[in-house]
Parts: structure tokens; C-alpha cells; sequence
């Protein structure tokens, strides 16, 4: 039987495509992957209806080679007191039985709310993807319920890891125990077209909601900084909605909305800086932007705000800026200097580092080297391999 990874997610299969989903595709072409669905409430979404009873007894449908997913279950209000122990119990009995059908060698967990099975009999890792702490009001869950799930996995994982240098350390904090630092990645830059025209654009790409800078994208449009903004509109709080209802509708604003990842690709090939301009928040501060190694991949210069990550994930390609008008002046001088071949070469090749492949190597070999059959011990040894 082929050892299969079981990948329980913070999200869905079918959402805006994340680390999650991102990492499990890599970790895919060296084991088959189990994939969890975080859990979500039968009555707001038909398909988990449909494949309830097939859940509940682990069976999963196939979404793409070596990926199998399991959709989550949940009963309304889920996250509510009274329901989200009825919550834990139906992940538990769809993750417990769909392991008696695989041969599980690594539980990997990144969700906010779904405690270890105590019952799988394999290492097991805890990636924090996020600070769920500081967005549990984001998310519509309770701080307390969050901690004390986050508590009781921090104590029956084998590894912990993080997202974000702020991160790690703010975990290794709270939790009593080292955190490691697993960062996110990028897809593995493409050849791309040498001769392609960097216009005298920039691109903001991802989703847009309370994470961005009013401050320095209200200065971007006062600057009339030529702008292609390509992702979807996540905000909730009705004061973001109407600055971007305003933002998005300026003359220097292309808005492209949500696009197929091809689509991205294309449209990085064509512009001369890419923007991570994120608030300097609590949630903020541990995260990693996705989207400053995707720049980089796509050979793009980047401009972003002073984050933990970004510092990190630095160089001379990703330029730092302190205030929203050194922001602006950075940009500016990008685009009136756009890379050429050369340039844009180098800057893919400092990204091959930090590919998702890269990053699912890393990830098996901090398993490896606390490899157990027996949950939230380091005793005994199990081979997590290569297909």
C-alpha cells in the first residue's frame, strides 16, 4: 500500500488556492495526499450535503493525481459553544476512518480548529499558516476556543512549524517549545519570454481586503501610479468596501479581478514591480505574503512594507519601504528603470529557493528527524519516502 500524507486544512479544496493547498500539491509528487477540508456547515454548503455520509466514513473523492479530499462535515453554528464539540467529533470519526484505509506516515495539520487524532499512529506536524489568534475575530471564532485547540496540538505534535519568522518566535513563546520556521514558497518560475516588454506598470496581485495599507495605496492613487490590480475582494468591514469601491475606480486603477493562475503568470511577465503593500498589523506581522515570492519568481522586482517576512525573504530585489510616500518613490523608480533579461533572471533564480518543492522537502525532512509510532512521542521510527 502506498504511504499516503494526510493534510488536514485550514481551508477548502476548492477556495482561493493558499499555502495549504499550494504545499500539498508539492508534498503530492512524493506520496499520495489525504486532504481535509476544514469543517463547514452542512446547511450553507450543498456539496458537503452530498458527501456527508460518505465522509463520515472516510471515504474521499479523488480532485487531482495523488490527492484524494475529504470534505469536513459540520452542523449549523458550528463554532458556536455549544456545537463545536459535536464539531470535533465528526472531523475525528471522518479523519480516524478514512486512516483505516490508507497507510498514514505523516499527519500534517494546519487548522485552527481541528484537534490530532489521537488515534493515528504517525508523526505528526502542526503548521501554523497564520497568526489564528489575532484573526480569530476574523474568522468568526471564539480567542478561547482557538487557544485551547492551538494548546492541545502544540502538545501532541511531533514538530511545530511557522509561516514567518514573527511568527515562529511569538509560537515559541506561547507554546513553551521550539517552533520551526517553514516558510511559504512559490511555484517554480517559468522560462518566461526574454524578450517580453515590461511596461511602465506596476501589479498589485491577491486578494484585496483589510490586510492592505489605506494609507499607501491612497498615496499609490494620488501619485497616479499606472496599476493592475488582479484578485478578488475579500473585505468585510464596511469602511474597506467603500475605499475600494473608490480605489478600484480610479483612472490608474486596472482592476482585473479574479484569474485563472495562468493568467497571473502572463500578466507578471509584462510589468515592471510587483506591491506588497500590507498593513504593519499584529496578524500582519506573522504572516508571509504570498505574494512577494510569486513576484520574484516571475522575475518582478518588488516594493513591500517593512514585515518580518519581508525582511527575510529580502535582497536586492525586494525593496523596504518605511512610510507610504518612500513606498510610492520606490515604485516610481522601478518602473522608470524596468529589468531587463538579464535582471529578471537573476531574480527568478533567487526564487528557486524558496519553491514549493523546496518547501515539501524541507517539511518531510523536520518529520524525519522526529519520526514515531506513537502520537506525541519522538520514540520508535517510521519512513516518510519518496514515491
Amino acid at each position: 500500500m502506498t504511504q499516503t500524507i494526510m493534510y488536514i486544512s485550514g481551508g477548502r479544496w476548492d477556495g482561493i488556492p493558499g499555502t495549504d493547498r499550494l504545499l500539498a500539491e508539492a508534498l503530492a509528487a512524493r506520496g499520495d495526499v489525504l486532504w481535509a477540508d476544514q469543517p463547514v456547515s452542512v446547511h450553507r454548503y450543498a456539496d458537503v450535503r452530498r458527501h456527508a455520509f460518505r465522509s463520515l466514513n472516510g471515504v474521499p473523492e479523488q480532485v487531482a493525481p495523488s490527492i484524494n479530499r475529504l470534505r469536513l462535515p459540520a452542523l449549523p453554528g458550528f463554532s458556536r459553544p455549544l456545537v463545536r464539540r459535536s464539531t470535533e467529533a465528526l472531523a475525528t470519526r471522518a479523519l480516524v476512518s478514512a486512516a483505516q484505509k490508507a497507510d498514514i506516515a505523516v499527519v500534517v495539520n494546519s487548522s485552527p480548529v481541528v484537534p490530532f487524532p489521537a488515534t493515528i499512529r504517525a508523526p505528526r506536524l502542526l503548521h501554523l499558516t497564520d497568526d489564528w489568534l489575532a484573526a480569530s475575530d476574523l474568522l468568526g471564532l471564539s480567542r478561547r476556543h482557538v487557544e485551547r485547540v492551538l494548546q492541545a496540538n502544540c502538545a501532541m505534535a511531533d514538530v511545530v512549524t511557522a509561516v514567518s519568522p514573527g511568527l515562529a518566535e511569538k509560537m515559541t513563546a506561547l507554546a513553551g517549545r521550539t517552533v520551526e520556521l517553514l516558510p511559504n514558497g512559490c511555484r517554480t518560475p517559468a522560462a518566461g519570454d526574454p524578450d517580453a516588454v515590461r511596461r511602465p506598470v506596476a501589479a498589485l496581485v491577491g486578494q484585496l481586503n483589510e490586510r492592505l495599507d489605506k494609507d499607501i495605496l491612497t498615496e499609490l492613487g494620488h501619485a497616479a501610479v499606472p496599476l493592475v490590480v488582479v484578485g478578488p475582494r475579500t473585505e468585510r468591514d464596511p469602511g474597506m468596501a467603500r475605499f475600494l469601491d473608490g480605489f478600484l475606480a480610479l483612472p490608474s486603477v486596472d482592476w482585473r479581478g479574479a484569474v485563472p493562475a495562468e493568467e497571473v503568470a502572463r500578466i507578471l511577465q509584462t510589468v515592471a514591480v510587483g506591491l506588497t503593500p500590507y498593513s504593519v498589523s499584529e496578524f500582519n506581522t506573522s504572516s508571509f505574503p504570498l505574494k512577494t515570492l510569486e513576484y520574484l519568481a516571475s522575475g518582478v522586482p518588488v516594493v513591500a512594507t517593512d514585515l518580518p517576512a519581508t525582511r527575510w525573504a529580502g535582497g536586492l530585489s525586494v525593496a523596504i519601504a518605511g512610510t507610504p510616500r518612500e513606498f510610492v518613490d520606490l515604485v516610481r523608480s522601478r518602473i522608470v528603470d524596468p529589468p531587463g533579461p538579464v535582471r529578471r533572471l537573476a531574480i527568478q533564480d533567487s526564487a528557486l529557493a524558496h519553491t514549493w518543492d523546496v518547501r515539501a522537502e524541507q517539511l518531510l525532512s523536520l518529520v524525519g528527524k522526529h519520526q514515531t509510532t506513537e502520537p506525541g512521542s519522538t520514540r520508535g521510527s517510521r519512513h516518510v519516502g519518496s514515491k
